[in-house]
């Protein structure tokens, strides 16, 4: 309003010193306007609703003028009403009494000016980021302070409103207990005329029925909302500093689609982190149970201590840094990502160790029982060999789920394949370097003796396609 007084003619520091600010009523969202006396002038500016009735107006001119407010709220104008009143102030003398005397109570019998309208236009993206929302599974509502009308259109142009969906007003949520909001909510998209009170109920109305709630903002009034949230984000432009201090996240270029690519790229860091239990946890499960497996038989230990140092220190330390390289899946802005639990390792991935850690103790147990009793350091060699390879192998299994790994760019994540290349290497200083044969009690392998670790070692491969083929398979006759 200021920089279009401005553009008319109207200086607001000229204005001041003209007609000097009396006493003022702060806005407040409870009475919907905020009035000042300005010399001797009472000015209200509010609520559309609220000023028509405090304006004295016949009802044929009230209806009018209701009608043309309604227009302008349906083409998503954010509307605001302006009245004011001098013969009042003349008989109260109210300037002359001091600025106490400007209570709610003397805002009455105003004379109508006008209507302001004014449009926030959508910036570009966010229509398409409201899009990526929506596949992503993400329910995206409005909750704000205008008229329903003006949310109503706001939201049809942003596609956040759709044939179905329901707007809830302030004044409706205050005739609702908790539980019968909690039901109500489920196919609201926006949320009218509220307060910060409103929308502290709505927040936790939705954490009520189990959802995981971000919150935007950035006034004062926000700050209870984005603390009840699971996340809380700021505005770090708009944003004051209250908002700012209550909120997880500040964005700093104020852009909801910053949102959304937050949330792809936390759904790709869970995904690595996965990724890496999964790879750590197989790896390990298959060392013990090789171990377990070989006393269980009355077999002597198939790898020595040294041994399981290297490989949990050496093979794995570098695998996994470069499995936690590798580049952020497609579609993970899907909505059939896996919903929240409360364990990162669940049913799914504990088969999936099952089904790596198996292979690995069957193999290297069946390796190490054809050389124990003829020559237990080579024996020592080739189970610490094979450990070693399934490994290798098993850190490409773990790149996907669901993914073959024959399906895979194998240079996409040349982190990786630095990391194997190392690897071999090492391990091929592990059975070959004098040094590292007294340290690691290891022997040097013949090649057919190679060609058969490898051989077993694949098993952990070809487990894995099996069923990831069943996984995939399973998951497309759910959609059917």
């Amino acid at each position: 309003m200021l920089v279009f007084a401005q553009k008319i003619g109207f200086h607001k520091d000229n204005l001041e010193r003209e007609m000097p600010l009396v006493a003022e009523i702060p806005f407040d969202y409870k009475l919907k306007y905020h009035a000042t006396i300005h010399k001797d002038i009472l000015t209200v500016v509010g609520a559309p609703e609220v000023i028509l009735n405090l304006s004295m107006l016949t009802e044929s001119d009230k209806r009018e003028l209701e009608s043309i407010f309604l227009r302008l709220s349906a083409e998503g104008l954010r509307v605001i009403a302006l009245a004011e009143s001098r013969s009042a102030l003349a008989s109260l003398k109210l300037w002359r009494s001091g600025p106490e005397i400007l209570k709610p109570e003397n805002i009455k019998e105003l004379s109508f000016v006008g209507f302001f309208g004014m449009k926030d236009a959508l910036r570009p993206e966010v229509k398409e980021a409201l899009q990526k929302a929506e596949s992503a599974g993400i329910k995206v509502v409005m909750i704000t302070g205008d008229h329903k009308i003006t949310a109503e259109a706001v939201a049809k142009e942003a596609g956040i409103y759709k044939i179905g969906d329901s707007i809830l007003t302030g004044q409706e949520i205050d005739a609702m207990p908790d539980d019968a909001l909690k039901e109500k909510i489920a196919n609201v998209s926006v949320f009218a005329r509220v307060t910060p009170e409103h929308k502290l109920r709505i927040v936790r109305a939705y954490k009520a029925k189990g959802e995981i709630i971000a919150m935007t903002g950035d006034g004062v009034n926000d700050a209870p909302s984005l603390v009840a949230a699971d996340l809380g984000v700021a505005m770090g432009k708009i944003g004051t500093e209250v908002a700012k201090e209550a909120a997880d996240i500040v964005l700093l270029d104020d852009n909801f689609g910053s949102i959304i690519s937050a949330v792809e790229e936390g759904r790709s860091i869970y995904k690595t982190i996965k990724k890496i239990i999964l790879y750590l946890f197989s790896t390990s499960a298959g060392e013990t149970l090789t171990i377990a497996g070989a006393l269980f038989l009355g077999y002597p230990l198939p790898i020595l201590p040294a041994q399981i140092i290297w490989l949990n220190f050496v093979t794995d330390g570098f695998l996994d840094m470069a499995l936690a390289m590798e580049p952020k899946e497609v579609g993970l802005l899907k909505s059939n990502f896996e919903k929240p639990k409360k364990y990162l390792v669940d049913s799914l991935m504990a088969r999936r160790m099952f089904f790596m850690a198996v292979p690995m103790m069957i193999g290297a147990l069946f390796l190490f029982k054809n050389y124990f009793e003829t020559d237990i350091v080579k024996a020592w060699t080739i189970s610490l060999t094979a450990l070693a390879v399934f490994q290798w192998f098993n850190v490409w299994n773990c790149r996907s789920e669901e993914k073959s790994i024959f399906q895979m760019n194998p240079f996409s994540n040349k982190f990786l394949i630095a990391a194997t290349a190392l690897i071999v290497s090492l391990q091929l200083a592990a059975v070959y370097n004098p040094v590292m044969q007294k340290i690691l009690r290891t022997t040097a392998l013949g090649l057919s003796e190679w060609v058969m670790i490898v051989s077993v070692a694949f098993s952990i491969v070809a487990v894995e396609e099996i069923r990831k083929f069943f996984y995939r398979k399973s998951a497309a006759n759910q959609k059917i």
